[in-house]
């Protein structure tokens, strides 16, 4: 969007929040109800190419466990472990 990698995660629910949004590769915010727009949106990695698919995801790479973008993962066993 814009010239910017949107990625959402999708996170352990109902532990945490079901998803969390990030823009460039930084978090911006968690949520669990997609807002209005976002209401029957199909989106995905297909279509995209080798290169693009790696641009968007490889900075997320250390952010795959719930909390690790902020230095905190998530480290309950039956959530995150």
């Amino acid at each position: 969007m814009d010239g910017r990698w949107w990625v959402v995660r999708a996170n352990p629910f109902p532990d945490h929040e079901m998803y969390t949004l990030f823009v460039d590769g930084q978090v911006r915010f968690d949520f669990s109800d997609a807002p209005e727009p976002w209401t029957g949106l199909r989106t995905g990695l297909r279509g995209l190419g080798r290169r693009s698919i790696r641009a968007a995801l490889t900075p997320l790479r250390p952010f795959a466990v719930y909390g690790s973008e902020v230095g905190q993962p998530c480290d309950i066993p039956f959530c995150c472990g």
